[in-house]
């Protein structure tokens, strides 16, 4: 059916657009941190809330994302963005202390933003004016290796010092949220993928290899697979592929997040990330000669103590972009009872709860103030979406 009938047909159903009805059912396609997120509150909340993942045990695009939770100095640009991020990091930080074990999923405590010379650490002073205190205290060179030893014979000119970071393990966060949901009553069908949805006056219908599921709203955050649901009409969505390394050198460690066009940051069990490549490359998740030389040369560049490192694995993941750098969140272009969101790019961890959060009280009250910056409507000019 295409989108302008579909805006015909729900004109005469105000309650759609208004506060949620008690026991509402909710069907949710993506079992990561947004989706997890706004399934416990709208839970909550008293809806009946059933989370459908294409893959098992759920959150592909969550799991695969190394967890660096800091802002990225992009945002400084932006302060629509920024905001957001502070937002998120307040979520994020209130989603670990609550979670049984949350306080067990931080790694490192702290960010040093890497400059190479005076003058790229006086444009990224420049560029943090509205970030101050995020940006932290200035470290020469001589102070980077007393704070990180691993960083010795480093080439750097110094870096700038906050405690306003850290390392998400993500899939113990995951695990944590799956655990969380099902506690508070959502249901979790974990391995089950949409293949197809349709909109009616009284609902909407979800497709399944073998079973259909009805709800009264659907919402989907599936990441960069969020454009791809036959029956929606398609998102501007790209899906952009990362690609991490692990090393581990015996006596040497990270404690902060060490951040620059790319990173290292503290991994599991004294181990080292490096991360993260930004690939331009469809949906192939595969880790490729070129992602692990440039992943190199950033271990060359950054530590060169850890040159001789051992190698512990590789993988790839993809993250969702806009054209705009914006998230989408809120109602479908072209529908009245499904709502999106996705566009987090590469940072997904740390606002992932938050974005979850909008959505919930978006879905719950028909309004919410936080969200309107990223609504998906800025895509049209209210002319019909093509239809998959």
């Amino acid at each position: 059916m295409a989108s302008s009938t579909w805006m015909v047909a729900f004109t005469s159903s105000p309650s759609v657009s208004g506060e949620m009805k008690p026991g509402a059912d909710i069907l949710i396609l993506g079992a990561g941190v947004v989706g997890l997120s706004a399934a416990r509150r709208l839970s909550a909340l008293g809806a009946s809330v059933t989370v459908l993942d294409a893959v098992e045990p759920g959150g592909r695009g969550s799991r695969a994302a190394a967890g660096v939770a800091i802002p990225s100095v992009r945002l400084f640009d932006d302060p629509v963005m920024l905001a957001f991020a502070r937002a998120g990091r307040g979520t994020l930080a209130e989603d670990l202390a609550s979670l049984p074990g949350g306080d067990l999923l931080r790694r490192g405590n702290g960010i040093l933003r890497v400059v190479v010379d005076a003058k790229a650490r006086d444009a990224l002073a420049a560029k943090a004016v509205a970030d101050v205190e995020g940006l932290g205290t200035w470290r020469d060179a001589a102070s980077l290796v007393s704070l990180e030893p691993a960083l010795e014979g480093t080439p750097l000119f110094g870096a700038f010092e906050t405690d306003q970071g850290h390392l998400v393990d993500t899939d113990g966060y995951v695990d944590a949220l799956l655990k969380a949901a099902a506690h508070v009553g959502v249901r979790l069908r974990l391995g089950v993928a949409a293949r197809s949805v349709s909109e009616s006056s009284t609902g909407v219908e979800v497709q399944t290899e073998g079973e259909t599921f009805r709800a009264d709203r659907l919402l989907v955050c599936a990441g960069p697979w969020s454009a791809g649901v036959e029956g929606l009409p398609s998102l501007p969505l790209k899906p952009m592929r990362g690609q991490m390394l692990v090393v581990h050198q015996p006596g040497l460690h990270l404690t902060r997040v060490v951040s620059g066009p790319s990173y290292l940051a503290p991994w599991r069990s004294g181990e080292i990330v490096v991360g993260a490549t930004e690939e331009d490359a469809g949906f192939v998740e595969q880790v490729t000669p070129a992602g692990l030389l440039h992943l190199s040369a950033t271990v060359a560049k950054l530590a060169p103590r850890l040159r001789d490192a051992r190698f512990v694995r590789a993988w790839a993941g993809l993250r969702a972009a806009t054209p705009d750098g914006h998230p989408y969140i809120g109602r479908h272009p072209g529908t009245r009872r499904t709502y999106v969101a996705t566009g987090l790019s590469g940072q997904g961890i740390l606002t992932g709860a938050y974005t979850g959060a909008l959505l919930a009280e978006l879905v719950a009250h028909g309004h919410c103030a936080a969200a309107e910056p990223f609504s998906p409507a800025r895509i049209t000019d209210g002319s019909p979406l093509a239809t998959r």
